[in-house]
């Protein structure tokens, strides 16, 4: 039997959930839409939802106040070693770009070790994510382990945070977590107070 353990195995939940329709899979545009929506799934989520799994709250993404609110290179890096492995593919979208989001992944890159000037990174272009068939193999037996209550938050918590504008989802954080916000160089902006 699958065991819901690690940080890595919310991640893959996270993707393979219904969250707007009916339909398992549905993409989550933008690394820091994604960094944002971990951030608060360990906030308001994860103490509800680890009841009947084996996940260390201590374990979970470790986030820290960054430039443009909480930040986890984690996130980051659990992504890559995802789509390096075939378990989740990433597709260019015509979105309009936020600074913020540009700038995340540039301190991800810098923070990892990589050089903006590297011939592999171009231009930084939004891109949402999913999971291949073979990841939807592997989250599906996760998913049929989860309890009732566990698929619904987990539905419903992925729909509140993806309909959402990334202008709106940041203004939430930056109101309910200002502990998150103190190296913010966007706070003003992002709270409408500059």
């Amino acid at each position: 039997m699958t065991t819901i353990d690690n940080r890595k195995d919310i991640l893959l939940l996270l993707l393979y959930s219904p969250g707007r329709g009916e339909n398992s899979n549905e993409p989550i545009t933008g690394r820091t839409r994604l960094v944002k929506m971990l951030f608060l799934f360990k906030e308001e989520a994860l103490p509800y939802f680890k009841h009947e799994t084996d996940i260390p709250e201590d374990e979970f993404y470790e986030f820290f106040p960054w430039n443009f609110g909480p930040f986890s290179r984690d996130v980051y890096d659990d992504l890559t070693f995802f789509t390096l492995r075939g378990f989740v593919e990433a597709n260019e979208v015509e979105e309009n770009t936020l600074p913020e989001s540009a700038a995340e992944w540039e301190e991800w890159l810098s923070l990892s070790g990589s050089s903006i000037s590297d011939e592999s990174i171009s231009e930084y272009q939004e891109e949402s994510f999913r999971l291949t068939e073979k990841g939807c193999d592997f989250a599906k037996q996760l998913y049929e382990t989860l309890s009732s209550p566990q698929r619904k938050l987990l539905r419903e918590f992925k729909k509140r945070t993806s309909i959402v504008p990334l202008q709106a989802l940041l203004q939430y954080v930056y109101e309910n977590y200002e502990n998150m916000t103190t190296r913010s160089t966007i706070k003003e902006q992002v709270l409408g107070t500059g």
